[in-house]
């Protein structure tokens, strides 16, 4: 029977897309881990056990595959939208342009996220890209709703482009070639991350050290009860 969850269809096309470039192994080695970053984001914040569940999931890949880089437990998170990406260039300093736009971008997602109820996300896929190991989370629709709000109502720099339609919380990203691939995505395939969390905010966060490794949290935005 043909599986009809737009999610889970999403999740397997990355899979698919990516498998055979992580089995020839053509990743792409993150250059900017633990380097100074500036970047302002909107996110996820997951409770203590949803992290310590990820975590679990990550021990159980490091021992198959060595030569990863670990995102810390207490970093992990959702990305729902850049305000001032990491890796894009702006006219004029970063710091320069939330000064003179961040009250009027904060105001305007306070009403956003007001008008949107608490939710809860659940993981279950680890999937391999060809930059990144991450655990795939449902429903997406929540999320995409207040990113489709964000495109309409935020000026936000022309250089913040925000397109991503997946949720997700990054794991690892690599430090070199992989050991053994093959091996690595044989265990992929019986990986889940078994893990939820309830979402009762956003969080607004300035990023200092990539990726995530320090950062400064500027605003939490809670939504709207049920």
């Amino acid at each position: 029977m043909r599986n009809l969850d737009p999610d889970l269809h999403k999740g397997e096309e990355l899979r698919d897309t990516h498998r055979e470039k992580v089995a020839r192994n053509e990743v792409r080695v993150d250059r900017s881990w633990s380097r100074p970053c500036r970047a302002y984001n909107l996110q996820i914040e997951l409770d203590p056990g949803t992290r310590s569940a990820l975590g679990k999931t990550q021990e159980c890949l490091l021992l198959a595959e060595p030569n990863l880089l670990v995102c810390p437990k207490e970093t992990l998170h959702v990305s729902v939208a850049w305000l001032l990406a990491v890796r894009a260039s702006y006219p004029v300093p970063k710091d320069v342009l939330w000064e003179r736009h961040g009250d009027e971008w904060m105001a305007e997602l306070n009403r956003i996220v007001a008008q949107r109820e608490n939710f809860r996300i659940v993981y279950e896929d680890v999937i391999a890209t060809d930059s990144a190991v991450i655990a795939l989370a449902r429903p997406a629709g929540p999320v995409n709703r207040i990113r489709e709000m964000i495109r309409e109502r935020l000026h936000l720099p022309s250089e913040t482009l925000n397109e991503a339609d997946l949720v997700h919380t990054t794991l690892f990203r690599y430090r070199g070639p992989l050991s053994a691939p093959a091996n690595f995505l044989a265990v992929l395939e019986d990986t889940s991350a078994q893990a939820a969390t309830e979402v009762h905010e956003l969080v607004v966060s300035k990023e200092l050290v990539y990726p995530s490794l320090e950062a400064e949290v500027l605003a939490r935005l809670p939504l709207a009860s049920h």
